[in-house]
């Protein structure tokens, strides 16, 4: 009984895992591939566009570092951002690759779907709408 309790709990823990965030946590490989596109860029897009009011702000971020680090759970990884935003404000935290934009031709393209990696991502491109700052 004590396991049966224990695995239903388990499932319960990873399934609020696996719905809070796409791609925040990933195998060291995809880390990897994120970090090497990230670093060929001046500016990464944070957006969720299917968020609450509150949260589906567009973020743009001018890169000064791009890395990954283990997350201490399981095999998974997240890679971490760290610049300053268009507001001049600091900016350093672990992304989301299905709500992370690079820029391209004046659009911002989802990450996910650059590398193509499997996630339900809401707008794969979005308008690019912030200058270079």
């Amino acid at each position: 009984m004590k396991k049966l309790i224990l695995l239903i709990v388990a499932c319960i823990c990873m399934s609020f895992a696996a719905m809070a965030d796409q791609l925040e946590y990933m195998s060291e490989e995809q880390a990897k591939a994120a970090v090497k596109l990230l670093q060929k860029q001046k500016y990464v897009l944070l957006y969720c566009s299917n968020c609450p009011e509150d949260y589906n702000q567009k973020v743009y971020v001018k890169l000064e570092s791009v890395s990954y680090r283990y997350t201490d759970y399981m095999d998974f990884y997240e890679v971490v951002v760290e610049g300053i935003d268009s507001n001049g404000n600091k900016v350093s935290e672990t992304i989301d690759l299905a709500y992370a934009y690079i820029m391209k031709k004046k659009n911002g393209y989802c990450i996910c779907e650059v590398l193509k990696y499997d996630c339900s991502v809401v707008e794969p491109q979005v308008k690019w709408e912030c200058a270079k700052f």
